[in-house]
């Protein structure tokens, strides 16, 4: 069985830090160890800049795992930037590091970092102004999030990497913020996930790729609806499709 990571994305965490039941990847860890893995969900600033954070998850895997044992990562959003940072740049952690899985991860940067730093960008008005505040007081996270050109880290050799493209159905409900500001980037970008593009998750022709028909928040288990109500029956009980998903990853490890 593998040892697996589970590394969070922006705004995230890892083990559950207030013992009150909730989990990033909702139910994803107990999942994975009930068919026999070894996982770890650290936790890593949830608004810092790449090199703190992917600098943060490498210090947490050499400490939680000592040695040489190789490594497999199962990454949402910029978990997957942090990730290949470490690849690229921790030479011990990084070279422990067999697999990756990239779920929803802006490779080319979001045009929500873009939208804002930018009043504007289009899509200014249709990000909440309470997540504007946030996000503009910790900045870090961000910058490093702006639409690219290309990688901020290349490819290495000796680790298969995979991408996960996350497309939500056209019929969902639109009560949510997150399909609001989906309609808008739809406009620009194309498909997409609520936050990242899909030419943007899917970035890496020769790797592996799935479609899952969730939005950003429903890649990791939890529904995206307004005042977050739909959440409830969530926390008690994952959704099984949810579940199955990332057991069927784990599967290619």
């Amino acid at each position: 069985m593998a040892n697996i990571v589970l590394a969070h994305g922006i705004l995230g965490f890892g083990e559950n830090p207030f013992s009150i039941g909730i989990n990033y990847f909702n139910g994803v860890k107990k999942a994975l160890c009930d068919c026999g893995h070894n996982v770890f969900a650290p936790s890593v600033d949830p608004l810092g800049s790449l090199d703190h954070r992917s600098e943060q998850l490498a210090g947490a895997i050499a400490e939680y795992w000592p040695g040489d044992s190789e490594i497999s990562v199962i990454a949402h959003s910029m978990g997957g930037l942090d990730t290949r940072s470490i690849i690229a740049k921790h030479g011990s952690v990084g070279r422990r590091i067999k697999n990756l899985v990239t779920i929803a991860t802006p490779h080319l940067g979001s045009p929500v970092a873009d939208a804002v730093l930018n009043k504007t960008n289009g899509l200014h008005k249709y990000i909440p102004a309470r997540l504007l505040d946030v996000f503009k007081a910790n900045s870090g996270a961000i910058d490093d999030l702006r639409k690219r050109e290309s990688l901020h880290d290349p490819d290495c050799p000796g680790v298969r990497y995979m991408e996960v493209v996350c497309v939500p159905p056209a019929s969902v409900s639109v009560t949510s913020p997150l399909f609001e500001l989906a309609r808008a980037l739809g406009e620009l970008e194309g498909e997409n996930d609520g936050l990242v593009a899909s030419t943007s998750a899917c970035c890496h022709p020769r790797a592996p790729i799935e479609f899952w028909p969730v939005d950003h928040n429903g890649a990791i288990g939890w529904p995206s609806h307004l005042f977050g109500l739909a959440a409830v029956p969530a926390l008690l009980k994952p959704p099984a499709d949810h579940i199955e998903r990332y057991v069927a990853l784990a599967r290619r490890f």
